[in-house]
């Protein structure tokens, strides 16, 4: 990316559903600079493998694009782990994860992405498929195993499962694609992986550390693992992996970054799991804190030496952004195209921008209708109900309709471009009448 010197440009530098990337480092602005500096700081210096650092957020606040530059941030990174970058969406199904999922895929990934030879490469997924046998074995009742015969393991035993592990589940790995994208693509593998492992998730563990070991040893590397697990709190029904199955993630053996929803940043504190949100901050009138940062967002995209964006109109996307980085790129992108074919224009006014408002407003608007109820209930209480449905909450989270703040506790509050859209209840329309006629 180069910064922007015509509107086609700005349409390309602010696509909004792509996160810097290492390489676009120079256009990174840190809008969490003391939140950010205290997780560095943090994962940093921590030596214990049971520390997990959370980043509770929500999508569009800016995580996946600090976890991209991490690298740049401090060259320590670089220097002392070997990061491994999971991004949750490319490898799991939104529908349908949990902890099985989660810890066969980061299996895979050691597999499928590393740069070993052709013959440690096919020695890490033997052993790998080979446990994995075992333990369905084991499961199943089909093999009984006691201590004495674990130490004095024959080579047949290893024969048969290689011939075992060709059929069923294992089936997948003789795939010519990676293990990762089938074990994704493929419903039935997914489902037989967690009829297998649902309740054996502690010995899958075991298998996973083992691997983790095998690995380390085959890399012949100083460094240790980093594991940065991207876009779960993208995931439906994944409450569950940070309530119940945080102990399955804590012994994880290697150092991790995991991000989270951001609903589950207290519930999290309250199992003396500390999580880090990288969400804006409110003051005590409950306005945004440093709000003004997001402008920087905007010109350090655009080549000072052209004039493509008034400061009027940069102000008015600010404010309609909710501090919602995502958001705050969807306006200016699609500000963008109403200039050119809409106006006629080759400078983003405030026309422009209350267009492009209005257009995102009309994208927006049936869903808005939808979750019409509970949108009233966050605008006027700040809070979420203990007895709302949390699919609710984790849904109008995703698509935008609700945002996340902090200041001491989590603030909620609505989308500002869609609180026109909102059908205010009947009842709620009398009651307004009656307080302003008394």
């Amino acid at each position: 990316m180069t910064k922007a010197k015509t509107l086609d440009d700005i349409y390309n530098n602010f696509e909004y559903n792509k996160p810097l990337s290492e390489d676009e480092y120079e256009f990174f602005v840190n809008i969490y600079d003391k939140k950010l500096k205290r997780f560095i700081g943090n994962v940093k210096r921590n030596e214990n493998y049971q520390n997990i650092f959370f980043i509770a957020g929500q999508r569009g606040n800016g995580k996946s694009t600090i976890l991209n530059n991490l690298k740049h941030k401090n060259k320590v990174f670089e220097e002392s782990y070997e990061i491994r970058h999971l991004q949750a969406r490319e490898l799991l199904n939104y529908n349908d994860v949990d902890i099985v999922d989660i810890l066969l895929v980061i299996g895979f990934n050691l597999i499928d992405n590393n740069s070993f030879d052709e013959e440690n490469k096919n020695e890490l997924e033997k052993e790998f498929k080979i446990q994995l046998k075992e333990l369905e074995e084991l499961n199943s009742g089909e093999l009984q195993k006691t201590d004495n015969n674990v130490a004095n393991e024959s080579e047949d035993l290893k024969a048969s499962l290689e011939v075992s592990a060709k059929a069923g589940f294992f089936s997948f790995f003789t795939a010519k694609s990676s293990l990762s994208a089938t074990y994704k693509a493929d419903k039935n593998i997914r489902e037989e992986a967690k009829k297998i492992y649902k309740f054996k998730v502690r010995d899958l563990l075991n298998v996973l550390n083992a691997l983790i070991l095998k690995y380390k040893t085959l890399s012949n590397s100083e460094k240790d693992i980093l594991l940065i697990l991207d876009g779960l709190e993208k995931l439906n029904a994944i409450d569950e992996v940070f309530t119940e199955d945080i102990d399955i993630l804590r012994d994880i053996k290697c150092f991790k970054i995991i991000t989270m929803p951001v609903y589950l940043k207290e519930t999290v504190d309250i199992n003396d799991v500390k999580a880090i949100d990288f969400t804006m901050e409110i003051d005590e009138n409950n306005n945004i804190k440093d709000i003004e940062l997001l402008k920087n967002i905007i010109n350090e995209r655009i080549d000072d030496n052209v004039n493509l964006i008034t400061p009027e109109a940069i102000q008015i996307a600010v404010d309609n952004s909710g501090g919602n980085i995502r958001q705050l790129l969807n306006i200016v992108q699609t500000a963008s195209t109403e200039a050119i074919d809409i106006f006629e224009t080759s400078i983003i006014d405030t026309d422009e921008v209350n267009s492009a408002i209005e257009v995102l407003k009309g994208l927006l608007a049936s869903r808005t209708q939808i979750y019409s109820k509970f949108l009233n209930q966050i605008k006027n209480t700040h809070t979420i109900d203990t007895t709302v449905d949390k699919t609710t909450l984790t849904e109008t989270l995703q698509s935008g309709l609700v945002f996340a703040y902090f200041n001491g506790k989590v603030y909620y509050d609505i989308n500002p471009i869609i609180e026109d859209n909102i059908i205010v209840p009947k009842t709620e329309k009398q009651t307004d009448e009656i307080s302003s006629t008394s």
